[in-house]
């Protein structure tokens, strides 16, 4: 019995006591006894037993006595820690050094000394090649993979991944809720969210400034709060300059832009119901939009990851003045995109549509899951919550490599608005954060998007090309993504 229950239980009695001396009053029976409770001292002594000290008032015949009894309680036992998880692990990625260079590995070791973590840089295509022939092998694969969430819903799907429902039930009302997108089915969720990749849109200050146009965020923001406005702003921009506004090549298009304003909506590639919609109204309208500045002339015709492309990032005599793109674009621009230019970049959101709407869209941003041939699950669940799940090593990536949480409680970290000497001090990352919060869901990242995308990436360009009309190009790419889905 537990000294607490002790306790409990010698009050009761004493209680008892009084009662039936009451009782005895009232009866009248002879030499009463009334039992009063005045004092009750615990004293609990590291491997001593409980001292419960009770003093009681007691009425005999007229006469008032006092009696103390002590009585001893041998407490409990603490039960043993449970035992920390142990095992070797490995992992496959390409993000994971952000892990090392901030000594997170280190501190995880510290706490988890038993576990040993070994990770293999495959690059993201090696890791999705490889992955998924050690899927359908069901043997050779890793404990723990990095997974891009456009890349999650294929690897849901296929199976061999373990549902970590149990472990991440605590995350999902902290974190960026359109994370959990695709790493759910059927109930059951298969990975913990990173990185989140919120769009916004990257400016020259020095080109706007040549242009004629304000140049601090709050103004910038005013210039690009629709996609006419953009659109205005551009013109501005080449004809004051004779400089492109942003690089959108037209024959080898990935499409990108495209599918971020078609997010950044609440549309996608499908519907709720499972059927294709890359080809209505509302997406051949954004693909004519953004059409408008191909046939204006506005952009570079440069080639996203080019060397042509890059340059036009980090020049001064032919800049490119603006540039639409996720958050972890930024810390690309001031470590080696375009890392000539400290001082001469701002951030704002990106255009919405029309006034009101949305000024957020996603893009990228990855997670990590286990896979269920995993034989040291405990251990991989320790690793991925040490990394993903606790605000210190979150916020440890966001200052070493500008990862932005999806961790929505590290948000008022003060590392939020501190100023970054690249962008002017501008405190950038609060643009990147608030951006987080409004991403609307969208069906864009299933199971099917890099098929799906390779056939939308085609439409833009046949559209841009003058090869089609928009609701032909994206009518076509409906009907391929349709017969080779077995989607409606």
């Amino acid at each position: 019995m537990s000294s607490r229950n002790m306790l409990k239980k010698l009050a009761l009695l004493v209680l008892i006591s009084a009662l039936v001396a009451f009782t005895l009053v009232a009866c009248g029976e002879s030499e009463p006894e009334v039992v009063e409770v005045t004092r009750v001292v615990v004293e609990e002594v590291a491997g001593e037993p409980e001292v419960i000290e009770v003093t009681r008032v007691v009425e005999v015949e007229g006469e008032t006595q006092t009696i103390t009894e002590v009585v001893t309680a041998t407490p409990e036992p603490e039960a043993p820690a449970a035992p920390k998880p142990a095992g070797d692990l490995v992992m496959w990625g390409w993000a994971p050094q952000v892990f090392y260079d901030t000594g997170l590995v280190d501190e995880f070791t510290a706490e988890y000394p038993d576990i040993n973590v070994e990770w293999i840089n495959y690059g993201s295509g090696d890791t999705y090649q490889n992955l998924q022939l050690a899927m359908i092998a069901g043997e050779g694969g890793p404990d723990i993979v990095q997974i891009e969430n456009s890349h999650l819903g294929q690897f849901v799907d296929l199976g061999g991944l373990a549902d970590i429902s149990a472990n991440v039930e605590p995350y999902i009302d902290v974190m960026n809720d359109f994370k959990w997108e695709t790493a759910e089915k059927d109930g059951k969720y298969y990975a913990m969210p990173w990185d989140s990749g919120p769009v916004v849109l990257f400016y020259r200050r020095d080109v706007l400034e040549q242009a004629g146009l304000p140049t601090d965020p709050e103004s910038v923001s005013d210039l690009v709060a629709t996609w006419d406005d953009y659109f205005a702003m551009c013109e501005t921009i080449v004809a004051e300059t004779g400089l492109d506004c942003f690089a959108q090549n037209k024959a080898n298009n990935y499409g990108r832009l495209f599918i971020a304003m078609l997010w950044q909506q609440g549309l996608g590639f499908f519907n709720e119901n499972g059927e294709v919609t890359v080809d209505s109204p509302e997406a051949i309208a954004t693909l004519e939009k953004l059409g408008e500045f191909w046939e204006a002339d506005l952009v570079s015709d440069e080639l996203d990851w080019t060397d042509g492309w890059s340059a036009q990032m980090n020049s001064f005599d032919n800049p490119v003045a603006t540039h639409v793109e996720a958050a972890w674009h930024g810390w690309m621009l001031k470590t080696w995109l375009a890392s000539d230019t400290t001082g001469e970049w701002g951030v704002v959101p990106m255009p919405a549509l029309e006034d009101g709407q949305t000024r957020s869209a996603n893009s990228g941003g990855s997670t990590l899951a286990i896979l269920d041939t995993s034989e040291n699950k405990e251990a991989a669940w320790a690793f991925v919550e040490f990394m993903l799940g606790r605000e210190r090593s979150q916020l440890l990536q966001l200052a070493a490599a500008d990862f932005l949480p999806s961790l929505e409680t590290t948000y008022d970290d003060p590392l939020f608005i501190e100023g970054d000497a690249f962008y002017a001090q501008q405190p950038v990352r609060k643009v990147y954060y608030e951006a987080a919060q409004v991403i609307p869901q969208a069906n864009i990242y299933g199971s099917d998007y890099p098929l799906m995308e390779g056939h939308v990436a085609t439409a833009v360009q046949q559209f841009a090309t003058g090869a089609m009309t928009a609701e032909e190009a994206l009518g076509e790419a409906a009907a391929a993504i349709r017969l080779e889905t077995g989607m409606q």
